[in-house]
């Protein structure tokens, strides 16, 4: 398929309810004609932030739909799994942020699937607690089934695990803290999760933990082997291995206890406990569930009260394990209330000299960067984020200083390129030095050799720094270190 011209796209892009006549008129005005080169074009539009990469893509690819889902315009993609694809999207009338979930096509006609996927998504709803992210619609738009939940900015545990080569202990008490207060709230409301991974807890930016996805494992219904090794979740499976193999009732509120156990164990260990298979019909062998290696294995000098915590937590024997989450939690109060003091790191364990333990320099700090160029955001977001970071990116100074107001944020640095934003990026690095509540945020600016005018206006400090750009990525991390520390 030929590219379209400029005009050809911006029609497309009114055709689909993207940009109004408005924002177009002002992106023809600052052009200063119609007949331009559609990089130019598309470039001011994504430098203003008025289409994204998605949607251009999309655009540009064919694509005539998936732009909107009920009243949520789609900003991109955010993840895909086994039953859905989880986007950014912004509601048309008040603009607030939200992740919306939809249904994959391939089972819009699969009326059992959507019936449980709009069902457990209303099951969802009326659940509201800090550790929980909340559902705010579940609707149905063009035969496609959709939810709308809070967005939140940061990661999943899942990512947060692989980023480290151990979790401290004080970290993932803390996490693990707010896991069981989610689900202790949930399970008093009658809501079991029956999906439990670390990839359905999101870490916010102030290292929040908040639950994701109840229920949703439920819709696989199966009864024999053979409907399970055919079935799309392993997670489905590895419940249903569980309670067949401890001879309990399907959706048994213990089961969540487990799960939570294995996921404990793992931000300690470092590993699973379960053993890890493709093979559908050995996730279902019960030596699977029972055979867990002991947590001193890996972790020898793990304080002995967390090692019960998790060992009971991951009991075989529904019978002597934690049988609900009121008491999984008073347990983890009381092993917390004894480490409270600043101390609060994993014991040293013996490393091997061919496996050392390498500390992240990022370690989990939050960096927002201010950058319209695509290619220097896609640079600058995948090399911070292999060393630790937590990484934020916008090329609008005008939604990054919004971004900054919000207390969720928790931005620990501001990058400013004024490669292209100049001015604007300039007047957000100074202003964001003098808002009392950042005084303990670093910011680098960065420029252009041609923008030395700009850098003599830049209001510098101990921890406001600046270079020109070029710059390499390694010599931008040295600032970041210096400046953050």
């Amino acid at each position: 398929m030929s590219a379209p011209t400029a005009e050809r796209l911006a029609q497309l892009c009114y055709d689909q309810g993207l940009i109004d006549n408005q924002q177009l008129d002002s992106v023809w005005s600052e052009l200063g004609k119609k007949d331009v080169e559609l990089e130019y074009f598309t470039n001011l539009l994504l430098r203003k932030e008025l289409l994204t990469n998605w949607q251009l893509e999309r655009l540009l690819e064919g694509k005539r739909d998936g732009f909107y889902y009920g009243d949520y315009k789609i900003l991109y993609l955010v993840g895909t799994g086994t039953f859905s694809r989880v986007y950014r999207a912004a509601h048309k009338e008040t603009e607030a942020v939200r992740a919306v979930k939809v249904l994959r096509q391939r089972y819009s006609d699969n009326i059992a699937t959507t019936e449980s996927f709009l069902q457990e998504a209303k099951l969802a709803m009326p659940l509201r607690h800090p550790n929980v992210v909340p559902t705010y619609e579940v609707m149905s738009d063009r035969g496609r089934q959709f939810m709308a939940m809070e967005f939140v900015e940061g990661t999943n545990l899942r990512d947060f695990v692989r980023a480290r080569d151990y979790m401290e202990l004080g970290e993932s008490l803390r996490i693990m803290k707010d896991v069981l207060n989610g689900l202790s709230y949930a399970h008093s409301q009658g809501v079991s999760h029956r999906d439990i991974k670390l990839s359905n807890v999101l870490i916010t930016g102030r290292g929040r933990a908040k639950l994701v996805d109840f229920g949703l494992a439920t819709m696989i219904n199966a009864e024999t082997d053979k409907d399970f090794a055919n079935a799309a979740n392993p997670r489905s499976i590895d419940y249903a291995g569980l309670e067949r193999a401890t001879k309990v009732k399907r959706g048994d509120s213990r089961s969540d206890v487990f799960f939570v156990g294995c996921m404990f164990y793992h931000m300690m260990a470092g590993q699973p406990p379960l053993a890890e298979t493709r093979d559908r019909i050995k996730r279902l062998n019960a030596a699977r569930y029972r055979d867990i290696a002991p947590l001193v294995k890996w972790v020898p000098n793990l304080p002995n009260n967390v090692s019960a915590m998790i060992n009971k937590a991951v009991e075989f024997n529904p019978e002597r394990r934690y049988q609900d989450f009121v008491d999984f939690l008073n347990d983890l109060k009381r092993v917390l209330e004894a480490v409270k003091d600043d101390r609060l790191h994993r014991p040293e364990v013996e490393v091997k000299e061919d496996q050392p333990i390498e500390i992240l320099e990022g370690d989990g700090k939050t960096i927002l960067i201010v950058e319209s160029r695509t290619e220097v955001q896609n640079l600058m977001r995948d090399r911070l984020k292999q060393h630790g970071y937590r990484v934020l990116v916008t090329g609008n100074p005008q939604r990054a200083a919004v971004q900054l107001e919000d207390p969720e944020s928790k931005v620990d640095c501001l990058i400013v390129c004024t490669a292209e934003v100049g001015r604007d990026g300039l007047d957000l690095f100074n202003a964001a030095g003098k808002v009392p509540e950042l005084s303990d945020m670093s910011a680098v600016l960065l420029f252009e050799k041609a923008q030395q005018h700009l850098s003599k206006d830049a209001q510098l400090g101990n921890k406001r720094g600046m270079i020109q750009m070029p710059v390499r990525i390694k010599v931008l991390r040295q600032a970041l270190l210096q400046l953050i520390k």
